[in-house]
């Protein structure tokens, strides 16, 4: 199997090590995996490796089969994942936004180029929940999805519980590195909102037009929002939640006041969890940090399996 990565940021670059670190040990069990080239704007200090600007050089490449694309946003991620699959190359991505807006077309174009289209990572980081909706529990008829599906509005709201403002609670979020100089996706619930709407695809087939999406984030919350729970045994969460009525798909995205007796009461700090009630197997939670660059390319690294296994 034969790799080109695109984008050598956080993630991009624990997969490159971690591929490396794990090389004798995976390989014995299921084949050589090899990155012949790894593209990324500015040049990189990891030595052994055939090194690019030019995106167009990793889909040129007859050696390479499948592209892990790393670099986030739709723009350019975009127009390589279309190039990717058009290319009959399979592919790797972390990338919900892109999904979220484009996941349709993609997915079309990987089932017509007869390729792999694999996401693990777009969801939960190191959670694998992609999976087993698509693997393990598919024979569901999914009655309801929901989730903390951001670890930055989680934090935040643990924070603020404690006793912080919003803005007190934000800053030190930052001052963290768990959340970004400009958090507006996060705190805005766009980045909930990207996720839930992957997983609603996954369970009932339809990628809901996103400006369709009901969204409201955590940034309008106050600590006397946060106490007035507190004295009833409630606790605020960013939730996203999906359910399809039969006619209809049905995604939401907003803070809600948790029960202590519901399983996502006591997931707090940067955790992520996924609740799926399935008509078979109930409620099943799915629970860990939804970030990082070790869990997120664990993901990456499981889905680069599953393509060089048959999966």
């Amino acid at each position: 199997m034969k790799l080109g990565v695109i984008g050598l940021g956080t993630v991009g670059m624990n997969v490159v090590k971690i591929l490396s670190d794990e090389k004798n040990r995976k390989n014995k069990e299921i084949g050589d995996i090899e990155v012949i080239k790894i593209c990324d704007i500015q040049n990189s200090n990891i030595m052994g490796y055939d090194f690019t600007d030019d995106y167009k050089e990793v889909l040129n490449d007859s050696r390479i089969d499948t592209v892990v694309e790393l670099i986030g946003g739709v723009g350019a991620a975009y127009e390589i994942s279309k190039s990717t699959l058009n290319s009959k190359k399979n592919l790797v991505t972390a990338n919900k936004h892109l999904l979220a807006l484009h996941g349709k077309e993609l997915f079309s174009l990987a089932e017509k180029n007869k390729v792999k289209l694999q996401y693990e990572a777009s969801v939960g980081g190191g959670i694998p929940v992609i999976s087993p909706i698509k693997e393990n529990l598919f024979v569901n008829n999914f009655k309801n999805i929901r989730g903390i599906l951001n670890g930055t509005c989680n934090y935040i709201l643990t924070k603020m519980e404690e006793g912080l403002s919003y803005s007190k609670a934000l800053e030190d979020a930052q001052f963290k590195g768990y959340a970004e100089a400009d958090p507006t996706f996060d705190v805005k619930g766009i980045d909930t909102a990207h996720k839930i709407s992957i997983l609603a695809h996954l369970a009932w087939g339809e990628l809901k037009e996103f400006s369709k999406i009901s969204i409201v984030g955590i940034d309008g919350l106050t600590k006397d929002d946060i106490e007035a729970a507190k004295s009833q045994g409630l606790r605020y969460k960013l939730l996203g939640e999906a359910n399809f009525d039969g006619e209809k798909l049905n995604i939401n995205v907003a803070p809600i006041a948790v029960k202590k007796d519901e399983l996502l009461y006591s997931v707090n700090g940067v955790y992520n969890a996924v609740e799926l009630d399935g008509n078979y197997t109930g409620k099943t939670v799915f629970y860990g940090e939804g970030a990082g660059g070790d869990a997120t390319a664990t993901a990456v690294i499981s889905d680069i399996y599953k393509i060089k296994l048959g999966r």
